[in-house]
């Protein structure tokens, strides 16, 4: 039965968005430069005097050149850590990075854990999202489906679809595991198929947006009832 689902379970590689990639290598070139300008122009705006701007340049602006430095030695130990390529199959998750080197998170290594009430596969919010958490040999592993790499080299279109093929191979081939029902929830999973829920991200959304509107018509409220009593 195992053997049937295997052979089913076809390879999903990630695809790269790339109207999205542009957008963001562009954005980020601009505002770069900008904050570069402006920072190399502080001491111009701020200061008059000549003698206090000899001073403070001779310590401001080669510090600006080491911290400057410091960045581009980080941007280039990053770029080699860049993920090129995302694939998902039977055995497991598996990163291709730019330095050649592959990391992987196989469904053999997951393991459960010690604790009765304790989910095996769970997730934990990180930078205003959620990350899916694995115990991989005994050490907690954040499998990442980050919409956008650490190089901003790229940006992953079928981000939605890699993070459901890995959890229905979880599913599939470790049923042993428990997966916390938040899972399915917060990534809008149908546990039934793993398609997207599209419904229930609708229904979501739509929550979200009239909570929005109603504190901003309350704030709207409170704030004109503060003029009238102040004026």
């Amino acid at each position: 039965m195992q053997e049937d689902v295997r052979k089913d379970f076809l390879p999903l590689v990630s695809k790269t968005w790339w109207f999205m990639t542009w957008l963001t290598r562009i954005s980020g070139i601009i505002l770069l430069l900008v904050a570069f300008v402006l920072i190399l122009g502080l001491p111009i705006v701020l200061i008059n005097k000549v003698v206090l701007f000899t001073i403070v340049s001779i310590l401001y602006y080669p510090a600006l050149a080491f911290g400057l430095y410091r960045f581009f030695l980080y941007q280039k130990r990053t770029r080699k850590r860049v993920v090129s390529k995302i694939e998902i199959d039977d055995k497991g998750i598996r990163y291709e990075r730019a330095n050649g080197t592959i990391d992987e998170i196989l469904y053999n290594n997951l393991k459960k854990y010690s604790f009765s009430d304790e989910y095996d596969i769970s997730i934990s919010p990180k930078h205003k999202t959620y990350i899916l958490k694995v115990n991989e040999n005994d050490s907690v592993v954040e499998v990442d489906f980050d919409g956008m790499d650490a190089g901003y080299s790229s940006y992953i279109g079928n981000l939605k679809a890699l993070r459901r093929r890995y959890i229905q191979g979880i599913v599939y081939f470790r049923p042993d595991l428990r997966i916390n029902p938040l899972v399915y929830d917060v990534y809008y999973i149908n546990p039934i198929d793993f398609t997207f829920d599209h419904k229930k991200f609708w229904t979501s959304l739509a929550e979200t947006f009239a909570v929005l509107i109603l504190f901003c018509l309350v704030l709207g409220i409170i704030m004109f009832g503060l003029v009238k009593w102040l004026f």
